[in-house]
C-alpha cells in the first residue's frame, strides 16, 4: 500500500527554515511521547505557529506523523547510500563494519529519529504502522541482499548460502546491535548504551569477526566439509 501524501500544498510553499522548524517540533514531540500521547498543542507552541495554521499544512495528526516517518526513512536511506557508495572497493566484511559504524553515528546524530523508529516498532499506536514496518524491513533486506550478492560475485562469501536467509540473519543482528546501543535498559549485560567509542568499536569488530569466521572451530569446520562431501556423493 502506497502511503498518501500527507502535507498540503501550503506547507510545501513555506520557506525551508519554517518547514524545518515545524518538523523539528513534531520530531521532538513524537520522540518524547509517542504517537498516541503526542500533543499538537505542544508542537505548535514549539514551532511558534498557530494550531489553525498547522491544520492548513496537515489535515490531521496522522498526516504530520506520516511526513516525519517519510523524512526519517529518507535520512536512513541516505546514510546507507553513502556507506554503499563510499565502500565499493572494500570487501564484504569491511562494508558491514562501516554499516554498523554508520548506524551508531545515525543514532548519535539523530537520537529523536531513532526514538521514533523504536517507538513505532514497540508501541503499535501509530497510523499505517504495518505499512511503515513493511517498508523499513523491505528496504533493509533489499539493501543487505545486494551487498551479499556482490560479496558472492567477488568470492568473498560462500556461494551456496541461501540469500534471503543470510540477509535476514545479518540484518537482524545489526538491528539488534543498534537497538541495544540506543536503549540502555535492554542491554544490562553488554552495556552498549553506556559504551565508549572504543568499546563500541570493539563490539563492532567482534560482531563482524563472528560473521566472518562463524561458530565452528577449525577442526569442526573441516569435519563439516567432509560430511558435506560425503552427502554429495
Amino acid at each position: 500500500m502506497a502511503l498518501p501524501q500527507s502535507e498540503t500544498r501550503l506547507f510545501l510553499q513555506l520557506a525551508p527554515a519554517k518547514q524545518q522548524r515545524i518538523l523539528n517540533a513534531a520530531i521532538q514531540e513524537f520522540a518524547a511521547k509517542g504517537y498516541g500521547n503526542a500533543s499538537l498543542n505542544r508542537v505548535v507552541q514549539e514551532a511558534r505557529i498557530s494550531k489553525g495554521s498547522l491544520f492548513t499544512y496537515f489535515r490531521n495528526k496522522s498526516g504530520l506523523f506520516t511526513l516525519v516517518y517519510r523524512m526519517t526513512l529518507e535520512r536512513v536511506k541516505n546514510y546507507l547510500r553513502a556507506v554503499r557508495d563510499n565502500s565499493l572497493d572494500d570487501d564484504f566484511f569491511t562494508r558491514l563494519e562501516k554499516i554498523l559504524r554508520a548506524g551508531v553515528q545515525f543514532i548519535t546524530d539523530h537520537p529523536h529519529l531513532a526514538q521514533i523508529y523504536y517507538r513505532l516498532i514497540y508501541t503499535g499506536d501509530a497510523p499505517y504502522q504495518k505499512e511503515f514496518l513493511k517498508d523499513i524491513h523491505r528496504e533493509s533486506l533489499d539493501f543487505m541482499e545486494s551487498l551479499i550478492e556482490i560479496g558472492m560475485a567477488r568470492n568473498q562469501i560462500r556461494a551456496d548460502i541461501d540469500l534471503p536467509t543470510a540477509a535476514f540473519i545479518i540484518a537482524s543482528v545489526l538491528d539488534r546491535f543498534l537497538q541495544s546501543h540506543h536503549f540502555r535498559f535492554t542491554n544490562t549485560a553488554c552495556k552498549l548504551g553506556d559504551a565508549t567509542p572504543a568499546q563500541t568499536e570493539c563490539w563492532i569488530k567482534n560482531v563482524i569477526d563472528i560473521f566472518k569466521y562463524g561458530l565452528l572451530n577449525s577442526i569442526d569446520s573441516a569435519r563439516h566439509g567432509e560430511v558435506n562431501k560425503t552427502d554429495a556423493q
